[in-house]
């Protein structure tokens, strides 16, 4: 969350931003304002959940070629102008506009191009990741343990993959967001 951003500006202290989600995700969000002044945010009722409105191009995105409006998280398709979690979305971007940089949990290579277009209008950006193949890094035993992922792993999909021949598998990743709480 961008609170810290806030805080740290407010104290004079440098801001680093960090996306843990990929590149890709982040320039749909950058783009979420426009979304708004272009009428196809919010959505007019609960209809357009279903009845085709999902399946209008974005092609003015760039460099996210074959974007549709059911690519957008989840959550940023709502009916409800009070929405909390699109008024997140639209504060953490426009603070993220503002920090002196900006990390990505992200390959390069795979999201170059994406990168590039937000080099255009971002603070310097550097690349780490994937942050989960980082881990074998670690010495801390007690570090190992917390591991990246908020998610119960389920080991019999592994299980399945080791099954299958080298490059036979494709694993695509549509994000995610977790709800913790105290317990």
């Amino acid at each position: 969350m961008s609170f810290t951003l806030a805080a740290a500006q407010e104290l004079g202290i440098p801001q680093v931003f960090f996306w843990t989600f990929a590149a890709c995700g982040t320039l749909r969000l950058m783009n979420y304002s426009n979304l708004v002044d272009k009428g196809y945010i919010q959505l007019k009722d609960e209809s357009y959940l279903t009845n085709g409105y999902l399946q209008t191009n974005l092609d003015w995105i760039p460099d996210m070629k074959y974007i549709c409006l059911r690519d957008l998280p989840s959550f940023l398709r709502t009916a409800n102008p009070y929405d909390y979690m699109s008024k997140v979305v639209l504060q953490d971007t426009e603070r993220s506009i503002h920090t002196c940089a900006i990390v990505f949990n992200t390959f390069e290579p795979l999201e170059k191009e994406v990168l590039d277009s937000l080099k255009i209008f971002l603070p310097p950006i550097y690349v780490i990741g994937p942050l989960h193949l980082l881990m074998k890094h670690v010495d801390d035993k007690k570090l190992v343990d917390l591991g990246s992922n908020l998610w119960k792993e389920e080991p019999k999909y592994l299980e399945w993959l080791g099954s299958k021949k080298p490059n036979s598998v494709v694993y695509v990743n549509f994000e995610s967001i977790t709800i913790m709480n105290l317990k």
